[in-house]
């Protein structure tokens, strides 16, 4: 009885420990992230698209894009699908300048192969090839903002 109610208040004690520790921590403290910015990723950021963006890979990237992708960014890419009213936080608008996950082609591939984790982004490395990926990101960069690295 006396080990389980020391126990007990250890397991309290760390819980409320960790809880202030962790609700110490301001945004520039986590990683990848800052207060309101965009996440920043170097190693992605770093990653050069192998695949031209000419019509032929804009097409296939639209063909992928209307088959996954429009039921949380909708039909032209404002976040605005029909499954993404039930997301929280709502899908990404890759029409205007806010790309919060990053903004250079690698950026934006490794958020499609890998997900976004807290968000609805799902991982989309196993169900698409390397250059179906990079089909995609050259569509959202026909639809998107003109900035960032090509």
């Amino acid at each position: 009885m006396r080990r389980s109610i020391r126990n007990g208040a250890f397991l309290v004690a760390l819980g409320a420990w960790a809880t202030a520790a962790l609700g110490a921590w301001t945004p520039q403290d986590r990683p990848n992230q800052s207060a309101g910015s965009a996440h920043h990723q170097p190693e992605a950021a770093r990653i050069k698209n192998p695949v031209a963006a000419d019509a032929g890979s804009i097409a296939a990237g639209l063909a992928l894009y209307q088959k996954l992708c429009v039921g949380c960014h909708g039909d032209t890419g404002k976040g605005d699908g029909a499954l993404g009213d039930e997301l929280n936080p709502k899908p990404a608008d890759l029409t205007d300048g806010q790309w919060k996950h990053g903004s250079t082609d690698g950026e934006i591939f490794t958020a499609i192969r890998n997900g976004i984790r807290s968000t609805g982004m799902k991982a989309y490395g196993r169900k698409m090839t390397t250059h179906q990926l990079w089909d995609v990101v050259n569509y959202l960069r026909s639809i998107g903002p003109k900035t960032g690295s090509h």
